[in-house]
């Protein structure tokens, strides 16, 4: 059973620049930097918080400089945990998408073997906070059927007993449902995100125009004053923040390498988040 949402992968011309972008907003510090063989890249792994960042660099040819020639620049690849996570690689081949092993407790979806995303799974790990106090703590999909997305990705991860919440956004423009790893008040927030764009104005509908399916953006979690102390960090520095109160901001993708961020103050979302009876 999946556990968390622990890492983010991006595909970036240059790991090196985009790595001193994250060190100087988050504090994030570099762990590794290692060939990665199924991608044909360079992997930048960065301690994000209590995630990580993995920053891919194409090697040569391969799915990171493909993706990267479709201008997809930004998440090639969202990361989930499980205490087994060949079990769940198991469950994925059983349903007829390609999964690939690099390691007998990581294996990887790119994202033309998953419809549009990519899939690192990896074993359930703590680590070290890492700089500012953040956590990965959301992913989300750009789909173009609610319901049949959610149907399959409940049957591709397993998550049959977890409990999904469905909403709808005017702001902006979307049909939305969120299946949360653990439902309980207390619980983390890990959790899968469906969009489905209802106006073809806005943005989510935009991306999925010029991308099709894909990983849309992520959200992290921080302690107490560190979404202020990041939003001055952006604001000091140059445009790309937005929200103005100490719960909810958001970072534009063009300040973090095509990776659009939303920041929430854990306590106060741990206290608004739709769960099963209110």
């Amino acid at each position: 059973m999946l556990e968390q949402t622990d890492r983010l992968a991006l595909a970036v011309p240059d790991r090196r620049v985009a790595a001193e972008a994250f060190r100087q907003l988050y504090d994030a510090e570099v762990v590794d930097d290692a060939t990665d063989a199924l991608f044909n890249a360079r992997r930048l792994t960065l301690g994000w918080g209590g995630s990580q960042l993995e920053i891919l660099e194409p090697d040569g040819d391969g799915p990171v400089r493909e993706f990267l020639s479709q201008n997809r620049r930004g998440i090639f690849a969202g990361g989930v945990a499980a205490p087994d996570p060949a079990a769940v690689a198991a469950g994925l081949e059983r349903q007829g998408v390609r999964v690939q092993q690099e390691s007998a407790d990581r294996f990887a979806v790119t994202p033309d073997d998953g419809d549009g995303v990519g899939m690192i799974i990896s074993k359930t790990a703590e680590r070290e906070m890492v700089g500012l106090d953040t956590r990965l703590w959301q992913i989300t999909y750009a789909v173009p059927d609610l319901e049949a997305a959610i149907a399959r990705y409940v049957a591709l991860l397993r998550m049959e007993g977890m409990y999904t919440y469905r909403y709808t956004s005017d702001l902006y423009g979307y049909d939305g449902a969120i299946t949360w790893f653990d439902s309980r008040r207390d619980g983390l927030l890990d959790s899968l995100e469906y969009l489905d764009p209802n106006d073809p104005e806005k943005a989510v509908a935009r991306f999925l125009r010029r991308t099709g399916q894909g990983i849309y953006m992520a959200s992290i979690e921080t302690g107490p004053g560190a979404l202020p102390e990041l939003r001055e960090r952006v604001r000091s520095t140059g445009p790309g923040w937005d929200g103005d109160d100490d719960t909810l901001g958001f970072i534009h993708p063009l300040r973090q390498h095509g990776l659009l961020l939303g920041i929430v103050d854990s306590a106060a979302w741990h206290a608004r988040r739709q769960l099963p009876g209110g």
